[in-house]
């Protein structure tokens, strides 16, 4: 079967999660459907703010409208876990979303990737709602590595990994079985990066937080500096964005099964 006919066969089978304030996007994410359940990461899931609403979009949801899917309060939709591992170890959560069990929906197989004999240079592919993007989106390429962090089974993809495509699934193109959970990119930019974006994110808290003016003549520093740092921290988000040079990393669904799918599969 071609790449285009097991896409076709199976991208009803992956949503999009969105996290909103006031209607208004705050996070985002994909996820996939296997035996009725909704696998994602679990900082898609749980790092948002715990008062967003959850929207769930799914591939007839329309590509011009945000809010057209599944809603539900963060709240809500937390309650339906079935099993969890948080971002420190193997970064996924499995939950029950009964709106989502209907036959138009498919449902994915998942396998160990030792089973099905995959070796560096095997082709790979992955679903997902990248960025702000509302329609999805095909990526492919070929396993780079594996490797172990901590004890985490970790898939290294040569392929265009980006925001919002964690929690999809990566695919195994000659079975169409999902063998890892599609988790971060690579972008080469080191921790000083994200030490000097938490310290902009610390400063727009503490100066809107403390209540300190600074008035001369009619300006208000204090305020000024609020958006100065604020777009400084979006501009952290831009130069992050372009930084991705095509490296990707999924963790092996090896835990998942063991954890909560060993019967079925």
């Amino acid at each position: 079967m071609s790449l285009v006919d097991i896409v076709e066969k199976v991208k009803s089978g992956v949503v999009h999660i969105i996290h909103t304030i006031n209607e208004a996007r705050v996070s985002s994410g994909t996820g996939f459907m296997v035996e009725g359940l909704l696998v994602t990461n679990y900082h898609v899931a749980c790092i948002p703010p715990t008062d967003s609403v959850v929207v769930i979009r799914t591939i007839n949801s329309s590509p011009d409208q945000l809010l057209d899917g599944i809603y539900m309060t963060n709240h809500d939709f937390l309650k339906r876990t079935k099993t969890a591992s948080d971002e420190r170890n193997y970064d996924y959560i499995v939950l029950d979303i009964p709106e989502l069990s209907e036959p138009k929906i498919y449902n994915f197989d998942i396998s160990n990737y030792s089973y099905l004999g995959k070796r560096i240079g095997d082709d790979i592919f992955f679903l997902g709602y990248l960025f702000e993007h509302l329609n999805l989106v095909c990526h492919s390429g070929i396993i780079s590595s594996f490797y172990k962090s901590k004890n985490i089974d970790v898939i290294q993809v040569d392929a265009s990994v980006n925001h919002s495509n964690s929690g999809g699934p990566l695919i195994d193109p000659e079975t169409g079985k999902v063998i890892g959970i599609v988790t971060r990119n690579g972008t080469g930019l080191t921790q000083g990066f994200e030490s000097f974006r938490s310290i902009l994110k610390q400063n727009i808290e503490i100066l809107s937080n403390s209540g300190v003016r600074m008035v001369i003549d009619s300006l208000d520093f204090a305020q000024g500096m609020i958006v100065s740092q604020n777009q400084m921290l979006g501009m952290t988000y831009e130069l992050e964005r372009s930084a991705n040079f095509g490296i990707g990393y999924a963790f092996s669904v090896k835990e998942l099964i063991n954890d909560y799918f060993f019967e079925k599969f």
